[in-house]
């Protein structure tokens, strides 16, 4: 595709060389014609400097002090670069994608989110309570600060809040030309019956000694141990302590491994060798040597974790390991399968299995030629060029355009967020069906990447709802009537924002959306609670009710739904905005004439409550900013504050 018009900055503290992932992103855009241009000042911090710094004030002082450094750095460099229409932020931009979107205001930003900070703390078992609920804070800011987030695989898409799914696309982590230069130079050799497959080893640092262990005698033949290597962290991802397992179960065998890196299972996987006199330790080779140095070997271990991240995730070395032209063997998880059979695979934690697999590769050659050649024809597919094919198109279309701003939610309207976009991550959500959508502040939330309907009363909010969700390219369905729907139709998800509490028939209302649920669908909704403390602020907008827990879960109970659970929100912070919006409300009302309650006066508070103190535009970020102290304070009480969230499902 043509792109002589578009540019493209790659921003921010990220660290090439320790994370390449930014490096295949940059240069597969700039081969697709994209004008790349570079602002970069790594931070000189690694993701367990961030993940410490979560849980340390020392740490989090020091993280603090290298990002503003590093950020002053990078306006400064900035104010040379040409106006970019495209922003791509690199793994782990969780700071410097705010940066961007201050920075680059009309410009389009991309996060490369690939995995979230809370998820690496959850699998290397490196802490919870406190420094997990700040880290996914930290995760949920960044990913809302976006306009598209990349991560690497469709498992990994699906793992994001509900929310941020419909701006995701998925690029594979691929690998940078270095690696297909490595692998053309050794196949090229070999093919030569050259002997020395990889001269270049040679000068790598001292890399295994005069390349012996690593480059080896030439051409593999049955007299010749099979060479094997593992890079990366020895964390529990990569199951460094079942490779340790293999290696000792394997000590008799003509199989010689190289190991590389460093981390908290070092010391255990080498404790499991037992002094293998058939293994040798690196802890550290420079990224421009590592190429040559796994290309010198037959066969590249991918991972062999057992926790949900190793199921999700296919690692950098996998494809790098493919580009080098190895034969790979990871662990049997549902990411390795998509890679089809570019790769041999083993039961996750299974020593005894991986040890069996890599006796059979030393043994037979055929078969080791045959998963060489085809880990070598995979590798075209996860080229720089190829990996960003998805990512290319998706960008291409919006160069220049950034995203249409989402409508502010409210300090209360964060809370309840919160607790949704939580129940959603589970679900499987394709079309959705919102009561009540208002202004469409949840509306414009709920419908990227899926399919939407809104049924709303009012001729003037349906309007609002609808050039705003015009505007973010999802315009969805909105109807005045649930009677406007054909009555057979069924959704995936039923939902009803601060709505229930305007209908004086409140359980039939209720029955008849729990009717348009799909089986085994979901219906969400909010309300306040606390049937005794109804005030100025439920008269003026128009409330015949609040709800205790018990009372909302029975309604639901009747209705037939199943799985019911309420959570409350707005602990405790909402007590203390509740008496404020009392009290603004008594002012009004008292300048006001007091008409009887009729069904119309009702109807038209109703209709203006979806305005009453709702914020600016050009607050949305600083409200959700000064939520998140709150977010964090009802997760630890979800069993009181002024508002309810009820989660049911219906039978399937």
């Amino acid at each position: 595709m043509d792109h002589d018009s578009g540019r493209l900055l790659v921003f921010g503290s990220y660290d090439a060389a320790l994370h390449p992932r930014v490096a295949v992103l940059r240069d597969g855009l700039a081969a697709r014609g994209w004008d790349v241009e570079e602002v970069n000042e790594p931070l000189g911090a690694a993701t367990a400097d961030k993940v410490a710094a979560a849980g340390s004030p020392r740490a989090a002082l020091r993280l603090a002090g290298r990002q503003v450094a590093a950020w002053r750095r990078l306006m400064r460099r900035s104010r040379d670069a040409a106006s970019p229409d495209v922003v791509l932020v690199g793994y782990m931009g969780h700071a410097d994608v705010h940066l961007a979107r201050l920075r680059y205001r009309r410009s389009l930003v991309v996060l490369d989110h690939l995995v979230g900070l809370a998820d690496t703390v959850r699998d290397r078992g490196l802490g919870g309570g406190l420094k997990l609920g700040v880290l996914d804070l930290v995760d949920r800011a960044a990913l809302r600060a976006a306009d598209v987030v990349v991560v690497d695989t469709a498992l990994q898409a699906q793992m994001l809040p509900a929310d941020v799914r419909g701006r995701a696309v998925v690029a594979p982590v691929g690998a940078t030309r270095a690696w297909f230069v490595a692998g053309d130079r050794v196949a090229a050799e070999v093919a030569e019956g050259a002997e020395g497959l990889v001269e270049g080893t040679q000068g790598a640092a001292g890399l295994v000694e005069g390349a012996q262990g690593a480059a080896g005698d030439g051409p593999r033949d049955p007299g010749n141990p099979l060479r094997v290597v593992f890079v990366g962290l020895f964390t529990p991802l990569q199951g460094t302590p079942t490779i340790g397992r293999a290696i000792d179960l394997l000590r008799d065998e003509p199989i010689e491994f190289t190991m590389v890196g460093h981390g908290q299972d070092l010391a255990e996987a080498r404790s499991l060798t037992r002094g293998s006199p058939r293994v040798q330790w690196l802890d550290w080779v420079e990224s421009a040597d590592l190429p040559d140095l796994v290309a010198a070997h037959d066969v590249s271990l991918g991972i062999l974790g057992t926790g949900p991240k190793a199921q999700r995730v296919v690692p950098t070395k996998v494809y790098q390991g493919l580009a080098a032209g190895c034969a790979i063997v990871t662990g049997a998880t549902p990411a390795a399968g998509t890679l089809g059979d570019a790769v041999l695979t083993v039961p996750p934690g299974d020593p005894e299995a991986l040890a069996a697999e890599l006796r059979r590769l030393a043994s037979d050659k055929e078969s080791l030629t045959v998963a060489r050649h085809r880990a070598r024809a995979a590798a075209a597919q996860y080229s720089p060029e190829s990996a960003t094919q998805a990512l290319d198109g998706r960008i291409s279309g919006r160069a220049g355009q950034g995203r249409a701003a989402l409508p502010p939610l409210t300090f209360n309207a964060h809370l309840r967020w919160d607790v949704i976009t939580r129940e959603l991550e589970s679900r499987d959500v394709q079309d959705v069906l919102e009561i009540g959508p208002g202004e469409g502040a949840v509306a414009c939330r709920l419908a990227p990447g899926r399919s939407y309907t809104g049924v709303e009363l009012s001729d003037r909010t349906r309007a609002i709802t609808a050039r705003r969700l015009e505007g973010l390219g999802s315009p969805g369905r909105l109807v005045a009537s649930l009677d406007d729907l054909p009555e057979e139709e069924r959704f995936d998800l039923v939902c009803a924002f601060e709505v229930i509490e305007h209908i004086e028939d409140d359980a039939a209302a209720l029955a008849q959306w729990a009717a348009r649920v799909r089986p085994g669908g979901t219906l969400l909704l909010s309300t306040p609670s606390g049937p005794d403390r109804m005030g100025a602020a439920d008269e003026i907008a128009g409330h015949f009710r609040r709800y205790s827990a018990e009372g909302l879960a029975a309604m639901a109970t009747e209705c037939g739904l199943v799985d019911v659970r309420v959570t409350h929100v707005g602990y405790p912070v909402g007590y203390a905005l509740e008496k404020v919006r009392n009290t603004v409300a008594a002012r009004r009302l008292a300048r006001a004439d007091r008409d009887a309650r009729t069904h119309d006066a009702v109807a038209a508070a109703t209709e203006q409550s979806s305005s009453f103190l709702q914020p600016p535009s050009w607050s949305g970020r600083a409200t959700q900013l000064v939520s998140a102290p709150g977010i964090w304070w009802q997760r630890r009480r979800p069993d009181s504050g002024t508002g309810l969230v009820l989660s049911a499902r219906a039978p399937r």
